[in-house]
């Protein structure tokens, strides 16, 4: 910035330059000091200070009228466009503060996009309906990546080592299940299935470069298990669907199934139990807008309490086994 301009206004300020504004605009001082809500010699005193930090008359004055100098007509014609476009910017900052008014770009996993993020945002714009969010979904190294690129606010995603680098903040975990068809002898009578049994039929597994891929590839070598899957695809309703013909088994977290058709299907939770971390991030180094913030604050809040009924994942105080819930759900 140009230094010789900050110095000239640091010997004035807005109080002066209101001042001045409104004599300008009211063509008397009793006006404008009533606009002002101040007295009239505290409104001549801003208007004379200003005066003499330029060094120039900005008013012609005589008992009756109050006429702008050459100097004062410059000023005004300046500061009548510049002082309302800092007025306005000025007064939207202030509502942005107040939380009045603000703007969220959100980034989703799909699975949450559809589940527990609609009431939450429901209820966080009803208590606070100046706030416009703007949600797309997005996998977990889409999401990553817009978060790196300043592209999104806030992302809602599964933990991984790329997301705990830019400061994961958790908000529920949420079970892994077995997908297996409802008709296979093997898992009739069981209410629960180790990665061994599974690997008895053939696996349907998301395709390498997702998280949820290497999430499971992470606990197959932990048993000891070299999982080769059948079939990899992207969509979880493809993978329920070729489990349902009795195809195959796939392990899918609770999110991924909800409102999709289980009917040829059982939901089994895996034995040991195995949970994926749901958790919100935001920009590295980048102060978040009053907006965001108060969003970020409001998921980590809520979201669990809002995704235990919807999901069957643990709310605060659940005391309940999370994957028998679901199980016994009927689904």
């Amino acid at each position: 910035m140009d230094e010789s301009w900050l110095g000239v206004l640091r010997r004035i300020n807005l109080n002066q330059l209101a001042s001045f504004a409104a004599v300008a605009d009211r063509g008397s001082f009793r006006a404008a000091a009533a606009q002002l809500h101040i007295s009239q010699s505290a409104l001549s005193v801003q208007v004379q200070q200003l005066e003499a930090a330029l060094g120039v008359k900005l008013l012609h004055r005589d008992t009756r009228t109050v006429r702008l100098t050459d100097e004062g007509r410059r000023l005004e014609q300046v500061f009548s466009l510049s002082g309302r476009e800092l007025a306005r910017v000025l007064a939207q900052l202030r509502d942005e503060g107040r939380l009045q008014k603000g703007a969220i770009v959100l980034a989703v996993l799909p699975s949450l996009a559809a589940t527990f993020l609609p009431p939450l945002m429901r209820a966080f714009q009803t208590r606070f309906p100046g706030i416009r969010i703007r949600m797309h979904d997005a996998d977990s190294r889409r999401a990553h990546e817009q978060i790196q690129q300043g592209a999104v606010d806030i992302a809602v995603t599964s933990r991984s080592p790329r997301n705990v680098e830019v400061g994961f903040q958790p908000l529920f975990e949420e079970p892994l299940l077995a997908v297996v068809p409802a008709a296979d002898a093997l898992f009739r009578r069981r209410a629960s299935a180790s990665l061994e049994l599974l690997a008895r039929r053939p696996l349907l597994l998301n395709p390498r470069g997702v998280d949820l891929r290497e999430r499971l590839e992470t606990l197959f070598r932990a048993a000891g298990i070299a999982a080769a899957p059948a079939q990899e695809l992207t969509g979880t309703a493809s993978l329920v669907a070729l489990a349902a013909s009795g195809m195959g088994v796939s392990i899918q977290p609770r999110s991924s199934l909800y409102g999709l058709d289980l009917g040829a299907c059982r939901l089994l939770p895996l034995r040991p139990a195995a949970l994926r971390e749901i958790g919100v991030i935001t920009p590295p180094g980048r102060t978040p807008s009053p907006a965001t913030a108060a969003f970020h604050d409001y998921l980590v809040e809520h979201a669990a309490s809002v995704a235990w009924p919807l999901l069957g994942v643990p709310g605060p105080h659940a005391g309940t086994d999370t994957a028998l819930t679901v199980n016994r759900s009927g689904v």
